[in-house]
């Protein structure tokens, strides 16, 4: 399944195929074998050497088998191994008669990770920049607007918060504000010249009422990790490529620093970027009104109800319907869903009793969860509530959804990793003393009732995010110096303990002792 999108994942130019290239169906001239990542499909390629003739097609790349070998054999299957998600494509012929079936529901495809820049099918032309509440970043925001109108001529899209904004504005009533506040106002009366100077050339939307679907090329965030979740959740499709400059506190998903952005916008404008696309997660609500809704519907033939029908759907409809919230399904495709960068929680909320949940993955009953809650997780979000919880951290390249119970009232209950693109099915459980809430990247809190289930797939809609380096550095980096990762005490060298030992003096061992040596 493929989406529209403002951008393509192209494997990084180089002089020889990487070893996540396709083969063009011209080379099936070839010796040997391959697979086609595009059509998921074995090319059968013609042997030379069993006297049928031919030339092998110059236009293929690869070593060159005219004169081929068993040992050319092999280094040909080794060339042009592909990749299946993230890993080597295995063998699908077993045996004779054996092979993996062919299956056309394809959830995504994904190149191999080390291969996925960015390209542009046109110039981009509009930029959506977002911004934390924080006073600090208002001079590199307006610094970073203003250059981009000014030298690059982009239409530039805030959200209409940021002009309402008291240190951006001229008509504030100073003496009704705090002398705190008039001592920021005033530091900042440059900045709010230089914002006033573009106010009437920035486009403005509210979040809830305008849709930025198709209108955005480009986002560019400023702040925490805050921002780029909050642009996810704007886009609950496609999503323009993002590049998130570390601004707040943490600044796990945020690479990039403001010293010198004029250079690094120009390489991601131009093109010379590396993406990491951050899977997210379509979940929805089924409430059990609807359900019973649903069923009258197909039990009387749509749409012509007799009237002792249409009054039970009425009393469903009063009793448990709860339309238009976010989150919900009314069964309309996926009108009703929401997509989660992060996680879904599913937690007891203000009860004191425990959460009685149960789990079912493609329809087939897995577990049930006593304790606090659950997490249901992507890549990007193992490293947050999950990881507190005591999950494992996962690459975000790593095709997967992360289950992870919070305090379970269980020793043998560990976190769990699934496929990407199963279905979890989630409920209260029937003899559950009370019921749950749940949440979406922390917001969006509802309540799930008994008969209520909450479901849980990975979506084809991934957030690109752009890259400082590549996306193995950027992740260990963000990884050492957002959580420490791995930072201890070193064990003393052999070496070291012998010479001090032969040396015979009790303060230099003493001194070592005291030593704290920490890995750079």
């Amino acid at each position: 399944m493929k989406s529209s999108s403002s951008i393509t994942v192209n494997p990084a130019p180089t002089t020889t195929p990487s070893a996540a290239q396709t083969v063009p169906k011209s080379a099936s001239q070839c010796n040997g074998s391959y697979y086609d990542d595009h059509d998921n499909q074995l090319l059968h390629v013609n042997s030379i050497r069993q006297g049928q003739g031919g030339t092998a097609a110059s236009s293929a790349p690869g070593p060159d088998l005219n004169n081929g070998t068993a040992s050319d054999d092999l280094q040909m299957r080794m060339w042009w191994r592909t990749r299946s998600l993230n890993a080597p494509s295995p063998f699908q012929h077993f045996g004779p008669c054996g092979r993996i079936m062919k299956n056309s529901a394809m959830v995504m495809q994904i190149q191999d990770p080390a291969s996925q820049r960015l390209t542009w099918y046109k110039p981009p032309l509009t930029v959506l920049v977002i911004k934390k509440k924080d006073s600090q970043v208002l001079p590199p925001f307006v610094q970073l607007v203003e250059w981009l109108v000014q030298e690059k001529h982009m239409v530039v899209w805030v959200e209409s918060a940021v002009l309402e904004d008291k240190l951006l504005r001229d008509d504030v009533k100073l003496e009704q504000e705090s002398s705190k506040f008039q001592k920021v106002h005033q530091q900042y009366a440059g900045v709010r010249a230089r914002f006033l100077d573009l106010r009437e050339k920035l486009v403005t939307f509210k979040d809830g009422r305008d849709d930025l679907t198709d209108r955005i090329d480009f986002i560019v965030c400023l702040g925490g990790d805050g921002t780029l979740l909050y642009a996810s959740q704007l886009f609950q499709q496609s999503v323009p490529p993002v590049m998130a400059f570390y601004l707040g506190s943490l600044g796990f998903l945020t690479p990039f620093q403001c010293d010198n952005f004029q250079e690094q916008v120009t390489n991601v404008l131009e093109g010379h970027a590396a993406l990491t696309l951050r899977s997210r997660l379509r979940c929805s609500i089924h409430r059990k009104g609807e359900r019973r809704k649903e069923s009258l519907l197909h039990s009387v033939g749509g749409n012509l109800l007799i009237p002792s029908f249409q009054r039970q759907l009425n009393y469903v409809e009063l009793n448990n319907g709860q339309t238009g919230k976010a989150g919900s399904n009314n069964n309309n495709g996926h009108n009703n869903s929401i997509l989660v960068l992060n996680e879904v929680v599913i937690n007891r909320g203000p009860s004191p009793y425990l959460s009685n949940i149960d789990i079912f993955l493609e329809g087939k009953y897995i577990t049930s969860v006593q304790g606090d809650g659950l997490i249901v997780s992507t890549p990007t979000g193992s490293t947050a509530y999950a990881a507190a919880a005591g999950a494992s951290m996962i690459h975000p390249s790593v095709p997967a959804i992360l289950v992870t119970p919070i305090c379970p009232h269980s020793l043998s209950f560990r976190p769990i990793v699934v496929p990407a693109g199963v279905e979890l099915k989630i409920s209260i459980s029937p003899d559950s003393r009370n019921t749950s809430r749940v949440s979406f990247d922390g917001r969006n809190d509802q309540e799930l009732n008994h008969g209520d289930s909450l479901r849980v797939t990975t979506s084809i809609y991934p957030v690109p995010s752009i890259c400082s380096q590549d996306q193995i550095s950027d992740w260990f980096d963000s990884l050492a110096e957002g959580l420490h990762w791995n930072v201890r005490k070193r064990q003393k060298c052999l070496d070291e303990l012998s010479d001090l030992t032969t040396s015979g003096s009790e303060d230099t061992l003493d001194d070592f002792d005291n030593l704290q040596i920490y890995d750079a």
